[in-house]
């Protein structure tokens, strides 16, 4: 076969298309760190976040996400009850419409309760008002059942996004992730109570859950990580460690 060398032209061409795809790599490749380091609960990069309390007292914070969420939460709050252990609650708006009462127990019983946003979504390139309307929308719903507005918040997922920041900062509302999990959405009792307490220490915020984003009741089993709770207790406590608020963690 006889080959004719290329035009001018059509080299310039050629360099040209390597040099546009090579770009295209490199954009693709930053832009896919940057949605990374947005979407990792303990990365710092671009918003901070609270992950744990001080080290210097043997504290530690308990937190579930999601609820309130009829029969999981409840059977929880039994057993923080019968161990004499405060939690944290993140919980999100439209299930604080649909269980109000679990809500007036939570605050009954001592625990606090954080903004965990309304509808649970998943916030990239959502929009500053986007974010505003998921908080604000919580907070009153939370304030109309328990007459008071949450100072802690907890993005879904534990990912954050451009113009979270400044609508939490308005608002005074703390931005907390956690340290250590259970990994209660994908594990069954046993290795939920091992991953929790496998790297627990003072300061630790642990993070499990009552709900499953803002599906219906009859949609969540929370049975493994209820079966867990009581192991997870007293394997804290025998390692020394105490269960406080959130408040009194960080405060």
């Amino acid at each position: 076969m006889i080959q004719f060398p290329l035009e001018a032209g059509e080299a310039l061409d050629m360099d040209a298309i390597w040099i546009i795809s090579i770009c295209a790599i490199c954009l693709g490749g930053l832009f896919g760190l940057y949605v990374y380091a947005w979407s990792i609960p303990t990365l710092q990069w671009f918003a901070p976040a609270i992950l744990r309390g001080p080290a210097d007292r043997n504290r530690i914070a308990l937190t579930f996400d999601d609820g309130p969420c009829p029969g999981n939460s409840e059977q929880i709050l039994d057993i923080l009850r019968q161990y004499d252990v405060k939690a944290t609650f993140f919980v999100c708006g439209q299930n604080v419409e649909r269980s109000p009462e679990i809500l007036r127990r939570i605050q009954a019983e001592g625990h606090t309760i954080g903004n965990h946003s309304y509808s649970h979504p998943f916030p990239y390139f959502r929009s500053r008002s986007f974010f505003a309307r998921e908080v604000d929308l919580t907070q009153e719903v939370i304030e109309k059942v328990t007459g008071k507005r949450p100072k802690f918040f907890r993005p879904p997922f534990g990912a954050r996004w451009l113009g979270l920041q400044p609508v939490l900062s308005a608002r005074r509302l703390s931005l907390v992730n956690w340290s250590d999990t259970g990994y209660d959405w994908k594990l069954d009792t046993e290795g939920i109570v091992r991953e929790t307490l496998k790297t627990l220490g003072p300061g630790s915020i642990i993070l499990l859950h009552d709900g499953r984003n803002t599906y219906p009741p009859q949609r969540v089993d929370r049975s493994p990580t209820v079966t867990a709770l009581p192991a997870i207790l007293e394997g804290a406590v025998k390692a020394g460690l105490t269960f406080v608020s959130l408040d009194e963690l960080l405060s």
